[in-house]
């Protein structure tokens, strides 16, 4: 895993190239502080990826 910084207010996982979770909703609501994603989908989905070896 390794983290990599994007533009202020930017928010991705990104998993072998493919974006899995990232910060939505209108720019209203991100203003606002809100669009994150839930942590619980995020981990949920991370757990269903395959193990690498």
């Amino acid at each position: 895993m390794k983290r990599v910084a994007g533009k202020s207010g930017q928010f991705d996982v990104v998993v072998d190239g493919k974006v899995i979770a990232s910060r939505g909703g209108s720019m209203l609501k991100r203003i606002l502080g809100g669009g994150w994603p839930d942590p619980e989908e995020v981990i949920r989905l991370l757990e269903q990826l395959p193990k690498s070896k």
